[in-house]
Protein backbone atom coordinates (compact mmCIF):
# COMPACT_ATOMS: atom_id res chain seq x y z
CA UNK A 1 0.00 0.00 0.00
CA UNK A 2 2.71 2.28 0.67
CA UNK A 3 4.50 2.02 -2.50
CA UNK A 4 1.57 2.15 -4.39
CA UNK A 5 0.54 5.60 -2.59
CA UNK A 6 4.16 7.00 -2.96
CA UNK A 7 3.78 5.83 -6.93
CA UNK A 8 0.39 8.18 -6.70
CA UNK A 9 2.21 10.65 -5.29
CA UNK A 10 5.10 10.85 -7.59
CA UNK A 11 2.42 10.53 -10.45
CA UNK A 12 0.23 13.59 -9.87
CA UNK A 13 3.22 15.90 -9.32
CA UNK A 14 4.50 15.05 -12.10
CA UNK A 15 1.10 16.43 -13.54
CA UNK A 16 1.35 19.42 -11.82
CA UNK A 17 4.88 20.14 -13.63
CA UNK A 18 3.25 19.17 -16.74
CA UNK A 19 0.28 21.85 -16.05
CA UNK A 20 2.62 24.03 -15.02
CA UNK A 21 4.53 24.31 -18.44
CA UNK A 22 4.32 26.70 -20.84
CA UNK A 23 5.66 27.29 -24.42
CA UNK A 24 6.84 30.72 -23.91
CA UNK A 25 8.34 29.59 -20.70
CA UNK A 26 11.88 29.06 -23.11
CA UNK A 27 11.20 32.87 -23.74
CA UNK A 28 11.86 34.47 -20.06
CA UNK A 29 14.60 35.70 -18.83
CA UNK A 30 14.32 35.63 -14.92
CA UNK A 31 16.99 38.44 -13.45
CA UNK A 32 17.83 38.31 -9.59
CA UNK A 33 20.11 40.33 -7.03
CA UNK A 34 23.53 38.00 -6.99
CA UNK A 35 23.21 39.80 -3.24
CA UNK A 36 19.75 39.02 -1.76
CA UNK A 37 18.90 35.37 -0.63
CA UNK A 38 14.96 36.24 -1.15
CA UNK A 39 15.93 37.21 -5.11
CA UNK A 40 17.18 33.99 -6.01
CA UNK A 41 15.01 31.79 -4.08
CA UNK A 42 11.98 34.06 -5.56
CA UNK A 43 13.78 33.15 -8.96
CA UNK A 44 14.54 29.59 -8.31
CA UNK A 45 10.50 28.72 -7.34
CA UNK A 46 9.73 31.15 -10.26
CA UNK A 47 11.79 28.80 -12.45
CA UNK A 48 10.54 25.56 -10.64
CA UNK A 49 7.02 26.54 -10.92
CA UNK A 50 7.28 27.25 -14.67
CA UNK A 51 9.69 24.69 -16.30
CA UNK A 52 11.98 27.83 -16.94
CA UNK A 53 16.00 26.67 -17.47
CA UNK A 54 18.46 27.30 -14.93
CA UNK A 55 20.05 28.99 -18.23
CA UNK A 56 17.94 31.83 -18.28
CA UNK A 57 18.60 33.34 -14.96
CA UNK A 58 20.42 36.44 -14.95
CA UNK A 59 22.54 37.89 -12.46
CA UNK A 60 22.82 41.39 -11.73
CA UNK A 61 24.51 43.03 -8.82
CA UNK A 62 22.73 46.76 -7.76
CA UNK A 63 23.91 48.88 -4.70
CA UNK A 64 22.36 47.34 -1.82
CA UNK A 65 21.70 50.62 0.11
CA UNK A 66 20.28 52.90 -2.73
CA UNK A 67 16.41 53.98 -3.34
CA UNK A 68 17.00 55.10 -6.92
CA UNK A 69 20.17 54.03 -9.53
CA UNK A 70 22.04 56.77 -11.38
CA UNK A 71 22.26 56.56 -14.34
CA UNK A 72 25.89 55.17 -14.13
CA UNK A 73 25.08 52.92 -11.91
CA UNK A 74 22.26 51.74 -13.67
CA UNK A 75 24.30 50.95 -16.83
CA UNK A 76 26.99 48.98 -14.78
CA UNK A 77 25.13 47.35 -12.42
CA UNK A 78 21.67 46.48 -14.53
CA UNK A 79 22.25 47.51 -17.84
CA UNK A 80 25.10 45.37 -19.10
CA UNK A 81 24.75 42.64 -17.21
CA UNK A 82 21.27 41.99 -18.64
CA UNK A 83 22.88 42.82 -22.28
CA UNK A 84 25.16 39.95 -21.70
CA UNK A 85 22.42 37.88 -20.60
CA UNK A 86 20.73 38.15 -23.88
CA UNK A 87 23.32 37.74 -25.88
CA UNK A 88 23.98 34.41 -24.37
CA UNK A 89 20.23 33.62 -24.64
CA UNK A 90 19.85 35.35 -28.10
CA UNK A 91 18.58 39.03 -27.85
CA UNK A 92 15.27 37.75 -30.15
CA UNK A 93 14.62 34.87 -28.05
CA UNK A 94 13.23 36.67 -25.40
CA UNK A 95 10.16 38.13 -25.09
CA UNK A 96 9.39 38.77 -21.05
CA UNK A 97 12.30 40.02 -18.64
CA UNK A 98 11.40 39.24 -15.01
CA UNK A 99 12.72 40.77 -12.20
CA UNK A 100 12.50 38.87 -9.12
CA UNK A 101 12.84 40.45 -5.95
CA UNK A 102 14.97 42.86 -7.29
CA UNK A 103 15.42 46.92 -5.99
CA UNK A 104 15.39 49.80 -6.17
CA UNK A 105 12.63 50.86 -8.94
CA UNK A 106 13.43 54.01 -10.18
CA UNK A 107 16.52 55.39 -11.94
CA UNK A 108 17.70 59.35 -12.36
CA UNK A 109 17.88 59.47 -16.00
CA UNK A 110 20.88 61.63 -17.53
CA UNK A 111 18.45 64.51 -17.54
CA UNK A 112 17.87 64.36 -14.05
CA UNK A 113 14.31 63.08 -14.27
CA UNK A 114 12.88 60.55 -12.26
CA UNK A 115 12.01 57.16 -14.31
CA UNK A 116 10.94 53.47 -13.85
CA UNK A 117 14.09 51.19 -14.25
CA UNK A 118 11.72 48.32 -15.63
CA UNK A 119 10.90 50.54 -18.84
CA UNK A 120 14.47 50.98 -19.49
CA UNK A 121 15.30 47.77 -19.30
CA UNK A 122 12.04 47.01 -21.71
CA UNK A 123 13.96 49.45 -24.17
CA UNK A 124 17.72 47.95 -23.09
CA UNK A 125 19.07 47.89 -26.54
CA UNK A 126 18.03 52.04 -27.33
CA UNK A 127 16.21 50.69 -30.43
CA UNK A 128 12.93 52.83 -29.42
CA UNK A 129 14.66 55.47 -27.90
CA UNK A 130 18.02 56.78 -27.32
CA UNK A 131 17.07 59.48 -25.31
CA UNK A 132 15.44 60.40 -21.78
CA UNK A 133 11.93 61.80 -22.51
CA UNK A 134 11.27 64.85 -21.59
CA UNK A 135 8.47 66.34 -20.79
CA UNK A 136 6.83 62.87 -22.08
CA UNK A 137 7.96 60.55 -25.46
CA UNK A 138 7.64 61.56 -28.58
CA UNK A 139 6.69 58.55 -29.80
CA UNK A 140 4.44 55.02 -29.28
CA UNK A 141 5.92 52.02 -29.02
CA UNK A 142 5.16 49.84 -32.38
CA UNK A 143 3.54 46.67 -30.42
CA UNK A 144 0.50 49.31 -29.07
CA UNK A 145 -2.62 49.01 -30.03
CA UNK A 146 -4.17 52.27 -30.79
CA UNK A 147 -8.06 51.64 -29.56
CA UNK A 148 -10.81 53.92 -29.76
CA UNK A 149 -13.08 53.28 -27.35
CA UNK A 150 -16.33 55.92 -27.34
CA UNK A 151 -16.10 54.66 -31.15
CA UNK A 152 -15.95 51.01 -30.27
CA UNK A 153 -12.95 50.20 -32.38
CA UNK A 154 -10.21 48.08 -31.68
CA UNK A 155 -7.17 46.95 -32.89
CA UNK A 156 -6.35 43.17 -33.50
CA UNK A 157 -5.10 40.66 -31.90
CA UNK A 158 -1.63 39.84 -32.06
CA UNK A 159 0.77 38.22 -29.39
CA UNK A 160 4.09 40.06 -28.90
CA UNK A 161 5.27 36.48 -29.80
CA UNK A 162 3.66 37.30 -33.42
CA UNK A 163 4.90 40.93 -33.11
CA UNK A 164 8.47 40.60 -32.45
CA UNK A 165 8.59 37.33 -35.31
CA UNK A 166 7.85 40.19 -37.83
CA UNK A 167 10.76 41.59 -40.02
CA UNK A 168 11.85 44.85 -38.90
CA UNK A 169 10.41 43.71 -34.87
CA UNK A 170 12.44 46.02 -32.23
CA UNK A 171 13.99 43.88 -29.48
CA UNK A 172 11.64 45.66 -27.19
CA UNK A 173 10.76 43.32 -24.12
CA UNK A 174 7.99 42.96 -21.25
CA UNK A 175 9.14 43.36 -18.25
CA UNK A 176 7.58 42.38 -15.38
CA UNK A 177 8.74 42.23 -11.58
CA UNK A 178 8.13 39.56 -9.04
CA UNK A 179 7.91 41.61 -6.18
CA UNK A 180 5.76 42.92 -2.67
CA UNK A 181 6.35 43.20 1.10
CA UNK A 182 7.50 40.08 1.34
CA UNK A 183 9.49 37.52 -0.97
CA UNK A 184 6.29 34.84 0.19
CA UNK A 185 4.38 37.39 -1.34
CA UNK A 186 6.03 37.67 -4.26
CA UNK A 187 6.12 33.59 -4.79
CA UNK A 188 2.26 33.86 -3.74
CA UNK A 189 1.51 35.81 -7.34
CA UNK A 190 3.30 32.89 -9.44
CA UNK A 191 0.97 30.22 -6.81
CA UNK A 192 -2.30 31.95 -7.66
CA UNK A 193 -1.75 32.42 -11.47
CA UNK A 194 -0.71 28.64 -11.83
CA UNK A 195 -3.94 27.98 -9.55
CA UNK A 196 -6.24 30.23 -11.61
CA UNK A 197 -5.10 29.00 -14.90
CA UNK A 198 -6.41 25.86 -13.07
CA UNK A 199 -9.43 26.39 -11.35
CA UNK A 200 -10.51 29.38 -13.43
CA UNK A 201 -10.25 33.23 -12.59
CA UNK A 202 -13.86 33.81 -11.25
CA UNK A 203 -15.67 36.66 -9.35
CA UNK A 204 -16.96 39.79 -10.58
CA UNK A 205 -15.29 42.32 -12.18
CA UNK A 206 -15.69 46.53 -10.88
CA UNK A 207 -14.88 49.49 -12.82
CA UNK A 208 -14.51 53.11 -10.72
CA UNK A 209 -15.19 55.99 -13.37
CA UNK A 210 -15.11 59.62 -11.94
CA UNK A 211 -17.08 61.49 -14.06
CA UNK A 212 -21.39 61.02 -14.03
CA UNK A 213 -22.94 59.89 -17.11
CA UNK A 214 -21.11 59.46 -19.97
CA UNK A 215 -23.38 61.75 -22.23
CA UNK A 216 -21.67 64.77 -20.59
CA UNK A 217 -18.47 62.89 -21.00
CA UNK A 218 -16.08 63.03 -24.85
CA UNK A 219 -13.45 60.70 -25.37
CA UNK A 220 -10.47 62.86 -24.74
CA UNK A 221 -8.03 63.92 -22.22
CA UNK A 222 -9.33 62.89 -18.70
CA UNK A 223 -13.14 62.15 -20.22
CA UNK A 224 -10.74 59.46 -22.41
CA UNK A 225 -10.53 56.86 -19.36
CA UNK A 226 -14.08 56.66 -18.32
CA UNK A 227 -14.56 55.99 -21.77
CA UNK A 228 -11.92 52.82 -21.35
CA UNK A 229 -13.60 52.34 -18.17
CA UNK A 230 -16.87 52.31 -19.63
CA UNK A 231 -16.06 49.85 -22.49
CA UNK A 232 -13.85 47.75 -20.01
CA UNK A 233 -17.29 47.30 -18.01
CA UNK A 234 -19.29 46.49 -21.55
CA UNK A 235 -16.39 43.62 -22.44
CA UNK A 236 -16.47 42.00 -19.13
CA UNK A 237 -20.49 42.27 -18.94
CA UNK A 238 -20.39 40.26 -22.51
CA UNK A 239 -17.62 38.04 -21.22
CA UNK A 240 -20.10 36.85 -18.33
CA UNK A 241 -18.94 38.50 -15.34
CA UNK A 242 -21.04 40.39 -12.72
CA UNK A 243 -20.05 43.74 -13.47
CA UNK A 244 -20.16 46.95 -10.63
CA UNK A 245 -19.35 50.27 -12.69
CA UNK A 246 -19.54 53.09 -10.09
CA UNK A 247 -19.63 56.88 -11.68
CA UNK A 248 -19.32 58.58 -8.51
CA UNK A 249 -16.30 60.59 -7.93
CA UNK A 250 -15.52 59.05 -4.89
CA UNK A 251 -13.49 55.76 -5.02
CA UNK A 252 -15.06 52.35 -4.20
CA UNK A 253 -14.89 52.48 -0.33
CA UNK A 254 -15.85 55.99 -0.03
CA UNK A 255 -20.04 56.40 -0.03
CA UNK A 256 -21.52 56.86 -2.09
CA UNK A 257 -19.70 54.52 -3.90
CA UNK A 258 -19.67 50.76 -2.94
CA UNK A 259 -17.20 47.89 -2.19
CA UNK A 260 -16.00 45.43 -4.53
CA UNK A 261 -15.72 41.83 -2.64
CA UNK A 262 -15.03 38.69 -4.57
CA UNK A 263 -13.19 41.05 -6.71
CA UNK A 264 -11.58 39.18 -10.41
CA UNK A 265 -11.36 42.44 -12.57
CA UNK A 266 -10.63 45.87 -11.36
CA UNK A 267 -9.31 49.26 -13.09
CA UNK A 268 -10.33 52.66 -11.59
CA UNK A 269 -9.33 55.90 -10.43
CA UNK A 270 -8.20 58.35 -8.61
CA UNK A 271 -6.99 59.30 -5.14
CA UNK A 272 -3.36 59.92 -5.47
CA UNK A 273 -0.77 57.59 -3.47
CA UNK A 274 -3.97 56.11 -1.65
CA UNK A 275 -5.67 52.45 -1.15
CA UNK A 276 -8.80 51.94 0.06
CA UNK A 277 -9.74 48.30 1.78
CA UNK A 278 -13.17 48.29 -0.33
CA UNK A 279 -11.90 44.71 -1.97
CA UNK A 280 -11.54 41.26 -1.30
CA UNK A 281 -9.18 39.88 -4.51
CA UNK A 282 -10.33 36.44 -5.63
CA UNK A 283 -7.26 33.94 -6.54
CA UNK A 284 -5.67 35.31 -10.00
CA UNK A 285 -7.22 38.49 -9.69
CA UNK A 286 -6.51 41.43 -11.72
CA UNK A 287 -6.72 45.04 -11.21
CA UNK A 288 -4.90 48.09 -11.30
CA UNK A 289 -5.36 51.70 -9.89
CA UNK A 290 -5.11 54.58 -11.91
CA UNK A 291 -3.15 56.91 -10.14
CA UNK A 292 0.56 58.83 -10.64
CA UNK A 293 2.01 57.27 -7.82
CA UNK A 294 0.08 53.95 -7.82
CA UNK A 295 3.37 51.42 -7.77
CA UNK A 296 5.92 54.08 -5.87
CA UNK A 297 6.78 51.52 -3.78
CA UNK A 298 5.18 48.02 -4.78
CA UNK A 299 7.19 46.31 -1.26
CA UNK A 300 4.88 49.34 0.95
CA UNK A 301 3.76 52.82 1.84
CA UNK A 302 0.78 54.08 1.38
CA UNK A 303 0.69 53.37 -2.68
CA UNK A 304 -2.09 51.41 -4.01
CA UNK A 305 -0.34 48.46 -5.49
CA UNK A 306 1.45 48.12 -2.26
CA UNK A 307 -1.52 47.43 -0.75
CA UNK A 308 -3.37 45.41 -3.13
CA UNK A 309 -0.19 42.55 -3.50
CA UNK A 310 -0.26 42.74 0.65
CA UNK A 311 -4.33 41.60 0.73
CA UNK A 312 -3.65 38.79 -2.00
CA UNK A 313 -3.85 40.13 -5.46
CA UNK A 314 -2.44 38.38 -8.46
CA UNK A 315 -1.42 41.01 -11.19
CA UNK A 316 -0.90 44.48 -10.67
CA UNK A 317 0.02 47.25 -12.56
CA UNK A 318 1.24 51.02 -11.69
CA UNK A 319 3.42 54.39 -11.49
CA UNK A 320 6.45 55.05 -9.89
CA UNK A 321 6.08 58.97 -10.59
CA UNK A 322 4.40 61.20 -12.95
CA UNK A 323 3.03 58.93 -16.18
CA UNK A 324 0.29 61.54 -17.64
CA UNK A 325 -2.76 59.78 -17.78
CA UNK A 326 -2.16 58.94 -21.15
CA UNK A 327 0.82 56.23 -20.17
CA UNK A 328 -0.98 54.32 -18.25
CA UNK A 329 -2.65 50.75 -19.11
CA UNK A 330 -5.43 50.99 -20.80
CA UNK A 331 -7.87 48.82 -19.19
CA UNK A 332 -10.60 48.36 -21.95
CA UNK A 333 -7.58 47.20 -23.79
CA UNK A 334 -6.12 44.80 -21.62
CA UNK A 335 -9.20 43.08 -20.37
CA UNK A 336 -10.24 42.48 -24.40
CA UNK A 337 -6.43 40.84 -24.80
CA UNK A 338 -7.17 38.82 -21.81
CA UNK A 339 -10.68 37.90 -22.95
CA UNK A 340 -9.03 37.12 -25.97
CA UNK A 341 -7.15 33.96 -24.55
CA UNK A 342 -3.93 36.18 -24.59
CA UNK A 343 -1.43 36.77 -21.12
CA UNK A 344 -0.32 39.54 -18.95
CA UNK A 345 2.65 40.14 -20.48
CA UNK A 346 1.36 40.81 -23.92
CA UNK A 347 -2.54 42.65 -22.50
CA UNK A 348 -0.31 45.54 -20.74
CA UNK A 349 2.39 45.93 -22.91
CA UNK A 350 -0.10 46.28 -25.55
CA UNK A 351 -2.22 48.63 -24.05
CA UNK A 352 0.99 50.62 -22.34
CA UNK A 353 1.97 54.00 -24.95
CA UNK A 354 5.12 54.05 -23.96
CA UNK A 355 8.78 52.85 -23.01
CA UNK A 356 11.38 54.17 -20.86
CA UNK A 357 8.94 55.86 -19.16
CA UNK A 358 6.58 55.20 -15.48
CA UNK A 359 5.40 52.11 -15.28
CA UNK A 360 5.84 48.88 -13.72
CA UNK A 361 3.83 45.88 -13.97
CA UNK A 362 3.93 43.34 -10.59
CA UNK A 363 3.36 39.69 -11.54
CA UNK A 364 3.94 36.59 -13.63
CA UNK A 365 3.75 37.56 -17.38
CA UNK A 366 2.83 34.46 -18.30
CA UNK A 367 -0.39 34.12 -16.18
CA UNK A 368 -3.36 33.51 -18.99
CA UNK A 369 -6.56 33.76 -16.74
CA UNK A 370 -8.51 32.54 -19.85
CA UNK A 371 -6.33 29.74 -21.77
CA UNK A 372 -9.22 29.34 -24.21
CA UNK A 373 -10.16 32.48 -24.21
CA UNK A 374 -13.90 33.81 -23.19
CA UNK A 375 -16.92 33.61 -25.88
CA UNK A 376 -17.79 36.19 -27.46
CA UNK A 377 -14.53 36.72 -28.04
CA UNK A 378 -12.29 33.49 -28.71
CA UNK A 379 -12.60 31.98 -31.68
CA UNK A 380 -12.74 34.84 -34.40
CA UNK A 381 -10.72 35.95 -36.83
CA UNK A 382 -10.65 39.88 -37.56
CA UNK A 383 -12.31 40.84 -40.78
CA UNK A 384 -9.92 43.78 -41.48
CA UNK A 385 -6.64 45.46 -39.38
CA UNK A 386 -9.48 46.71 -37.06
CA UNK A 387 -12.48 44.58 -35.03
CA UNK A 388 -15.26 46.38 -34.57
CA UNK A 389 -17.69 43.43 -33.44
CA UNK A 390 -17.78 44.68 -29.89
CA UNK A 391 -21.30 45.69 -29.07
CA UNK A 392 -22.14 49.51 -28.55
CA UNK A 393 -22.78 50.55 -25.50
Amino acid sequence: MTKIFLLMVLMAASGLRAQAQNPLAPRVLVVFDRHVKDSLNVANHYLASRGIAKSNLCAVTPPETVTQLTWLQYVSAIKTPIQKCLNLMGPNQVLYIVLSYVRPFSILGQNGKVYALDQYVADIWDEYSTTDANPYPKQTHPYFAVNRAQANVYQRFLSFADYRAQSGALHIYSVWRLDGATAALANGMVDKALSAETEGLSGQACFDRQFGALTSVSDTSYGAYDWDLHLAATLAAQAGFSVTEDQNSQEFGTLPAPNCPNAAIYAGWYSLNHYNDAFTWNTGAIGFHLDSLSAMDPRGGTNWSANAIQRGITITSGAVSEPYLTALSHPDGVFLHLFRGGNVGDAFLRNSRWLKWMTVNIGDPLYRPFPGGLPPFNGQTPLSSFDERVSRP
